[in-house]
């Protein structure tokens, strides 16, 4: 059992400890430019990719992709009324705990747990999370959300374009899957390389309170996801995934946000760094739990 532990969360914590010491070293590390690298190619051609990989069972994609949705939605309800009664600053905190870094770790993670069809079924939460950040998140942040905000966003064509053909029943050109695998490939070790780089350059403050937070997040996540699999009746890599995405720590876009509204930003950088280090003693627990 702790072999196969190690094979599965040594690839992620390596990839990510890459980075992390490259910024420690002094090295210059292009942390936005591959942010939106990933963001404007890298993650549509891994959504389109990965929901092209479902496609053949739409009905079990679109109801694990609704669960999802509920799941997240949950999240951000409970979070939104647990910060109210805490009196803690409701923008900051609410976009923080509310997030999951569903591409950065858990892709990868559900990869090397389990499997391809694990991955894709990461990737379908990773597009509702994504959801998330763009609408509910860009609003709390910053108080205002436009439609054509949601049309700039590259990762919704990707969508739209993998719906395209799974519903139309048409095959991609092979030029365009080929383009779209290649590109898909290099986004989650980009992406792990970025986790490393970004938290090599957050600071802990208020370690307590954040520590405590920290459990709070990831135990709340969770359990909801252990309650909407229950509910929607899921088993085995459908539960497993959704639990597992839940479960992850805070988004490293929230810092983002924060940062660039200012909404408590050394206090949403904290929660990012101690619930990343919290992750790695809760995954191995939880696939010790799923297994």
């Amino acid at each position: 059992m702790f072999l196969e532990l190690f094979n599965i969360i040594s690839p992620v914590l390596s990839i990510a400890l890459i980075g992390f010491i490259w910024v420690k070293r002094g090295f210059e590390y292009p942390t936005e430019f591959i942010t939106r690298l990933n963001m404007n190619f890298g993650a549509p051609c891994l959504v389109f990719v990965g929901m092209l990989n479902l496609g053949q069972d739409i009905g079990n994609l679109s109801n694990f992709m609704l669960a999802s949705f509920v799941a997240a939605g949950l999240m951000h309800i409970i979070v939104f009324i647990f910060v109210s009664i805490a009196k803690l600053p409701k923008r900051g905190y609410t976009i923080a705990l509310a997030s999951s870094n569903c591409g950065n770790m858990g892709i990868p993670l559900c990869l090397f747990a389990f499997g391809e069809i694990g991955m894709s079924l990461a990737i379908a939460y990773f597009t509702i999370g994504c959801f998330f950040q763009i609408t509910v998140a860009l609003f709390i942040s910053h108080g205002n959300l436009s439609a054509s905000t949601l049309l700039k966003t590259s990762l919704l064509w990707g969508i739209f374009a993998a719906f395209f053909f799974i519903l139309t029943g048409i095959e991609p050109p092979k030029w365009l899957m080929n383009t779209t695998q290649l590109l898909s490939g290099v986004t989650i070790p980009l992406m792990l390389l970025t986790l490393g780089a970004s938290l090599a350059t957050l600071k802990v403050i208020r370690f307590g309170n954040i520590l405590a937070l920290s459990v709070f997040k990831i135990g709340l996540g969770m359990s909801i996801g252990i309650l909407v699999a229950g509910y929607f009746g899921f088993q085995g890599l459908e539960r497993n995934v959704l639990i597992m995405q839940m479960s992850m720590p805070v988004a490293v876009f929230s810092y983002l946000l924060a940062s660039k509204y200012n909404r408590n930003p050394d206090e949403v950088a904290s929660l990012i760094f101690v619930t990343t280090l919290l992750s790695f003693i809760t995954v191995p627990l939880m696939l010790i739990y799923m297994f």
